[in-house]
Order: C-alpha cells, then structure tokens, then sequence
C-alpha cells in the first residue's frame, strides 16, 4: 500500500473518530476496505479497483455520506472478487 493510500485511510479513521456515530458504518466498511488491500498477491485490476474505492469512500466520508461511502466500498470490493463482511 502506498504512503499516500495509507495517510488517507489514517485521516479518514481519525476524522470518523472524530466526529463519532456518523460515521460508525462508513468506518467499519473502510476497515474492510483496508484489510483488502493487504491481501497477499491481489492482481492489478483487483488493486485498481479497491483505490478507486478508497477515494470515492474517503470523499463520500467528508461530505457525511454512509450510503455513498457504503456503495462505493461494496462495489469496489465486488470488483476485486472479495466478499462483504
């Protein structure tokens, strides 16, 4: 994972912290999220797929936006061949 792929997810973890319940399922689907990316050998596509994600999900997250932060994580998993927890 890249440095900046992983500075986002640490600022979108701590606004979430931050700002409390809002985004209590936007936070959970991006621990998700993360944990996908650190899956051993995943293919180019997959990775694409799972950073696009990322950066729709950390703008959905901004603007307070749990379905548009939980579609996007849900497709980009589903992109990725990964299942939703």
């Amino acid at each position: 994972m890249t440095s900046a792929l992983k500075a986002i997810l640490l600022s979108a973890a701590i606004c979430g912290a931050l700002a409390g319940p809002a985004y209590a399922d936007c936070e959970s689907d991006m621990l998700q999220l993360e944990d996908a990316l650190k899956t051993p050998n995943l293919k180019p596509e997959a990775k694409a797929a799972l950073d696009a994600a990322t950066t729709k999900a950390v703008a959905a997250m901004k603007t307070d936006d749990d379905t548009t932060c939980h579609k996007a994580i849900a497709e980009g998993l589903a992109k990725a061949g990964i299942a939703m927890k």
